[in-house]
Parts: C-alpha cells; sequence; structure tokens
C-alpha cells in the first residue's frame, strides 16, 4: 500500500472509483445521483485550487483503491475505499496521512466532515465527534469533527 498526492492524470481512476462506491451503498437512485454530483464538484474545485487543501490516493499493486480530499486543509468532502478492500486499514491510513498535512493549515483547528450513515462507526473509532450544523443533512448524515 503506497499513499501519495494525486495528480491531474489520476481524475478517470478517481471518479470511477468514486461513483463505483457509491454505487454500493444502498442509497436511493435519486441520492446516488446527488453524491456523484457532489464527487464531481468537488474533484473540479481541487482542479482548480490544487495547493488549497489534500488530496491523497491509496494505490495498490499501481492502481487507485482510496482516496481522501480535504478541502482548505478542513472540509473532509470526500473519502472513498474500493468496496473489496474495506475493512484492510486504507481509510485509516488516509485519515492518518491527511490529518498530517492539515495540522497547522486548518483554520478551524478541526476537520469537518459529514458522515454518511455506514461511516459514522469508522470516523468514531478514528477519534472524530459529533459537532453541530446548520446544514440541513440527508436522513442518517451525522455531522462530526476531528479536532486537531
Amino acid at each position: 500500500m503506497k499513499i501519495e498526492t494525486i495528480h491531474a492524470d489520476d481524475s478517470k481512476a478517481l471518479f470511477f472509483l468514486m461513483t463505483s462506491t457509491i454505487g454500493t451503498l444502498g442509497f436511493s437512485p435519486e441520492m446516488q445521483q446527488e453524491l456523484i454530483e457532489n464527487t464531481a464538484d468537488n474533484l473540479h474545485w481541487w482542479y482548480t485550487n490544487p495547493d488549497q487543501g489534500c488530496h491523497l490516493k491509496c494505490t495498490l499493486d499501481g492502481r487507485i483503491v482510496g482516496v481522501i480530499l480535504v478541502k482548505k486543509f478542513w472540509n473532509l468532502c470526500s473519502l472513498f475505499v474500493a468496496p473489496r478492500y474495506q475493512g484492510q486499514g486504507l481509510g485509516r491510513a488516509l485519515m492518518l496521512a491527511a490529518i498530517d498535512q492539515c495540522i497547522g493549515k486548518s483554520e478551524k483547528q478541526a476537520i469537518w466532515l459529514n458522515a454518511a450513515p455506514n461511516a459514522i462507526p469508522f470516523y468514531q473509532a478514528m477519534g472524530c465527534i459529533s459537532r453541530s450544523s446548520k446544514q440541513a443533512l440527508p436522513s442518517g448524515f451525522s455531522a462530526m469533527q476531528f479536532l486537531l
């Protein structure tokens, strides 16, 4: 397993990983479409602001099997691990590498995220705690933060 910075030529592999993972989460077609559009918007943001966040990939045998994007070093907007590699520590490794890059750069002295229902136990195990949010979240999602 190797954790490294995303490059512009990774875009197709990243989008495929993200969208195919979203398709396995059991959300309604409407929610899947909303998540895919949000993911595409976040990738576009990164392309236009590559130095304003942390965007890392996890590779195994030269294939991208995980990705994390923390916009502005405080807004964790994407963390995906290919379903067949989940539960093997890749998400944890990506999260720890992102935390290292965000320390001292986050204006909130924390990493904020909105966890999908299936990801809440993972984020709790990583040390994330609940936070208040004025944003309307989909049913079952939880606003959380990791204090830096």
